[in-house]
């Protein structure tokens, strides 16, 4: 096949079209290609009926004759009825894939182009899909953009087994017919054409969509309007280039029956090589420069004519040496400069060297006039335009005041349904399909806003088992068992030369067939974009309204990757449902290894980072997930930007982020989890527990989401309601568990807290990490702060010989603070520095600053405080603002503490902010108001259990909120004042090394 491609190029002419094999390689009617926009683009062109059309070369022309002999006039007749809307006035030309007719739309009252698949294109069933994801590729591709200078398509249908496109008719020529019928054109008029063509193309690229195939034939003239046709082999620009064989075939000759082609390159060749773009003749990826590229080639023909210009052969193209075109002036001097400077950058050999958008081709092209020569900068300013201006304000204020004013109800969405995927069951001997065609007909389902689905990976996530083999029935008992309402199974077949591909969806109660839908391709690359392809129907039999060329177009960039890119993403997927973060790590970063522009893969490394709590990884790794968000759907999209602002510490933007994507997609339960979670970072708990509460009436058996749940009823004060939900999940795992010592401790159950702490240590190391945070923290709530420190440091150790800094580095904050409870600076200030080596973190950095200035550190806390304010999200800039405060409150600057923290609470509302602020009323005799502040504490002291609610346990800081209550209702001459006083002995009565307990006897005496 190489060979025959080598040869083929040396002997084509310059005009010749090359092209690839179908989307799936070795389709049979690859072949065909070479003619499609033929067809595609006549609809309005004069030449007569059947006859070749003028975008051919003279060897194209032959075959395209031949087949006109060969296959008749087409399947509709004039005056033939095509279904009860459309009438057939005359075949206006015809292709490899299609004919074109002009046809009366008799509800629309209008002439149309109506374009129909042959039958010939689809007799072999083998191809019939290929042909027609081509024929919806144009409409998908074209409908995205609107532009007058780029063809309205109105529909897509399918009549007596007819597949059709109606497009506008436009009763003109096609451009290159123009030239070869008039030569070249006058300077006004071919920068008429070049600049409506260069509007055209910016819209389409604004859109995403490359045309890969400009040339004149693809441009019709109407009067004095040019229209871009033919998005036949366009591509979105995000999408990757398909990879199949390039095939060219020598002049005249067309090959008998399907042709077959296991071989792959990597970069494909499509389009014409008298227009093409080196990179593109190269097989690269193209990008709308290869566009910018082939409309300088067609502005040079129009202002020099039909073969003047010297046209590159295939194999000069190639060249890296590449020349560029010689200067337009050197064939004719009475070209303006100005023009064919514009010209001669369009067509530079470099990519690089060309307008790097189309806009900015757009703007140097209106800075001439129509006679290609520079305007005259003129800036002027007349009182009738500064009149005209105003009366254009004050339009548009009242239009916009008219438009928002006027009520806009709501679409009202399906209700959620929730969906297990079962394994495909895999006949094909093949196990690069083992596990990966599921989390890809997740993601197409999920393109529905009311659908749910989870495949194995994610009935894990969820906290539920998922057997070794979930076959349908495993599924179903699982579905049952969890409370999900419908169940998709799937199975592939090895089919003689090809695939069988069949999928199936059932109520999960009843085991009622829902739908089923099959399809069958040709090789193992097409089977992915053909699962895909079939979510549309289960959708559309679940609920979904969507059109199916706006499914199919929105799942386009879910094929955009290798099959073993997704094998690698899927295994990695399963491994980290299984807690196996270390193995999903490494499947990960295969993936992202094998398909550098894998944005899913990056955006699973951030998301196992987080997991095994390296946030500085995580950071890193989500924001180059968003260097590629190009290539993800758009739920994807939303949940990549929401995790960044998770991850960043922007949570206002994490809420709108996530109330954006429920908005849209409404069933969304991972949306729903981490809107929750970034609720509570706002310290908005009653909205957090109300976004749980909806997920667990989803998915009511989750183990994950009923402790997170369980943790935010805790958060929320509600402590007896967290036990609850805590106890309520069933198999053990580490953050239910933590849940319930939360819950238990908020109560006063501290012994069983203990042990419930102490239960942790058997869940892994993730488990005895928390462990020894847990019991740490209680130890300094009872007032040990010797043995908390010892446990700290002991835990930080065996944390940094896990290779988890971070970790080590909130222990080594919390053992900063236990000293100092203790009057043991020199260690705080020892443990607080080890924070800041191993920890950056908002909340490392933070608790490490209040220990250095509480130990008398003031000008290395200010330092780490600078470094927050330095940080653009409200936490980092709110805990700046604390910082501040406690260095003035240490100063006696009283004035400045209590501004700083309360200017650092209305940033962000914290519970240490409003406990480092009664402290600052209290110095400055403020009682009532520090009584205020302590009183706040108290009622939020659920968020006090863990200070940034990450779960990292620090209930040991809510003791001192009684002993300062009790020195603030002393100052009050409050007759209870010693009450505070008893409650605070309640919890650390017993220490022999609290300060403030020695300081209270002192004060109420024996």
């Amino acid at each position: 096949m190489g060979n025959l491609k080598d040869r083929g190029s040396s002997a084509l002419p310059p005009d010749s079209e090359v092209t690839r094999l179908p989307e799936r390689p070795g389709a049979p009617g690859a072949d065909d290609e070479s003619t499609t926009s033929t067809a595609s683009t006549a609809t309005g062109r004069t030449d007569a009926p059947g006859s070749a059309t003028s975008d051919l070369d003279d060897a194209t022309f032959v075959l395209s004759e031949s087949r006109t002999r060969q296959q008749g006039p087409g399947p509709l007749t004039a005056g033939q009825m095509f279904g009860p809307r459309y009438r057939i006035i005359r075949l206006l030309g015809m292709g490899g894939m299609g004919a074109v007719y002009q046809a009366w739309d008799g509800e629309l009252d209008v002439v149309v182009a109506l374009k129909v698949i042959r039958p010939e294109a689809t007799a072999d069933r083998d191809s019939t899909r290929a042909v027609e994801r081509r024929f919806k590729q144009e409409l998908l591709l074209a409908r995205q953009v609107t532009h007058k200078n780029v063809v309205r398509i109105h529909d897509l249908g399918e009549i007596d087994g007819i597949k059709y496109i109606t497009m506008s008719y436009i009763d003109g020529a096609d451009l290159a017919t123009t030239l070869r019928l008039e030569g070249k054109l006058e300077v006004p008029a071919a920068l008429r054409i070049m600049r409506q063509v260069a509007s055209g193309l910016a819209a389409a690229h604004d859109a995403g969509v490359v045309h890969r195939d400009l040339k004149p034939a693809n441009i019709m003239i109407e009067g004095d309007n040019a229209v871009i046709m033919d998005f036949g082999i366009a591509r979105s620009a995000s999408g990757a280039p398909p990879a199949a064989t390039t095939v060219i075939l020598p002049p005249g000759i067309r090959r008998a029956g399907p042709q077959t082609s296991e071989a792959t390159m990597a970069g494909t060749i499509v389009g014409t090589v008298a227009y093409m773009a080196p990179e593109q003749a190269r097989g690269e990826a193209v990008d709308h420069r290869a566009d910018l590229y082939a409309l300088g080639l067609i502005a040079s023909d129009m202002l020099l004519g039909p073969g003047v210009r010297p046209q590159a052969s295939l194999a000069e193209l190639r060249s890296p040496k590449r020349d560029p075109p010689p200067p337009l002036r050197a064939f004719d001097p009475a070209i303006p400069e100005a023009l064919e400077r514009v010209v001669r950058r369009c067509v530079e050999p470099d990519a690089s060297a060309r307008f790097q958008t189309t806009a900015a081709l757009v703007a140097e092209l209106d800075r001439l006039d129509d006679q290609g020569e520079l305007l005259p900068i003129v800036r002027r300013l007349t009182p009738r335009l500064v009149a005209a201006t105003a009366l254009v304000v004050i339009a548009l204020t009242a239009a916009t005041f008219y438009v928002t004013r006027r009520a806009v109800e709501p679409v009202a969405q399906p209700d959620p349904v929730s969906v297990v995927i079962a394994d495909f069951e895999n006949r094909t001997n093949d196990p690069a399909f083992d596990r990966t065609l599921e989390p890809m007909l997740k993601l197409a389902l999920e393109g529905a806003g009311f659908i749910s689905a989870f495949d194995r990976t994610g009935v894990r996530a969820l906290g539920g088992t998922a057997p070794e083999q979930l076959n349908e029935r495993a599924a179903q008992e699982i579905a049952v068992r969890q409370g999900f309402g419908v169940v998709v199974s799937g199975s592939l077949v090895r089919d003689g030369t090809g695939f069988s591909v069949a999928v199936k969806a059932i109520q999960a109660v009843t085991g009622d067939v829902i739908t089923t839908t099959e399809d069958r391709v040709r090789t193992r690359d097409e089977v992915l974009p053909a699962v895909t392809e079939m979510a549309a129907s289960i959708r559309t039999a679940l609920g979904d309204d969507t059109s199916e060329s706006a499914q199919l177009f929105a799942m386009d960039t879910l094929s955009a990757t290798s099959l073993e890119v997704v094998r690698q993403y899927a295994a990695a997927t399963e491994a980290w449902s299984n807690g196996k973060y270390d193995e999903a790590f490494e499947g990960f970063s295969r993936a992202v290894q094998m398909d550098p522009n894998f944005g899913m893969g990056y955006q699973g490394l951030a998301q196992v980072s987080r997991n095994l709590d390296k946030p500085q990884d995580a950071e890193k790794y989500i924001k180059e997930a968003l260097r590629h968000v190009d290539g993800m759907t758009e739920r994807e999209r939303f949940r990549a930007r929401g995790f960044f602002y998770r991850v960043t510490g922007d949570y206002p933007a994490c809420v709108k982020e996530y109330g954006d994507l429920i908005a849209r997609y409404a069933a969304d339960v991972a949306a729903h989890n981490q809107l929750a979670l970034c609720s509570t970072f706002l310290r908005n708990m009653p909205k957090a527990v109300d976004e749980m509460r909806a997920v667990v009436k989803i998915v009511p058996q989750s183990v994950i989401l009923r402790g997170n749940l369980a943790l935010y009823e805790s958060y929320s004060g509600n402590f007896e309601a967290g036990e609850r939900e805590a106890r309520a999940v069933r198999e053990p795992r580490v953050f239910p568990v933590l849940a319930l010592a939360f819950g238990q401790l908020g109560q006063g159950k501290v012994r069983e807290a203990r042990d419930t702490y102490q239960r942790l240590a058997g869940l892994g190391a993730q488990g005895t990490s928390y462990a020894s945070s847990g019991l740490a923290d209680l130890a300094v709530y009872e007032g040990r702060f010797s043995e908390a420190a010892r446990m700290l440091e002991q835990g930080a150790a065996a944390d940094l010989a896990d290779k988890n800094p971070d970790r080590a580095a909130v222990k080594f904050a919390a053992a900063a603070y236990a000293y100092l409870s203790r009057g043991e600076t020199r260690a705080a200030q020892a443990a607080a520095e080890q924070a800041l080596t191993h920890g950056r973190t908002v909340n490392v950095q933070f608790l490490a600053a209040r220990s250095l200035v509480e130990a008398d550190r003031i000008e290395r806390g200010r330092a780490v405080g600078a470094g927050l304010a330095s940080q653009l999200p409200a936490a980092a800039q709110a805990h700046a603002k604390i910082i501040e405060g406690l260095i003035a409150l240490k100063s006696g600057a009283l004035p400045q503490a209590i501004k700083a923290l309360t200017d650092g609470n209305a940033l962000l509302d914290t519970w240490v902010g409003h406990f480092e602020l009664g402290r600052a009323y209290l110095a400055a005799g403020q009682f009532i108001q520090a009584d205020s502040e302590f009183d706040r504490c108290l009622k939020r002291r659920g968020e006090a259990l863990s200070l940034f609610l990450d779960e990292q346990p620090t209930y040991g800081y809510l003791p001192a909120v009684y002993y300062y209550q009790g020195r603030v209702r002393e100052g009050l001459n409050s007759a209870g004042f010693a009450e505070s006083y008893r409650m605070y002995l309640a919890m650390r009565g017993q220490s022999k090394e609290d300060p403030l307990a020695a300081d209270i006897r002192r004060r109420t005496g024996p």
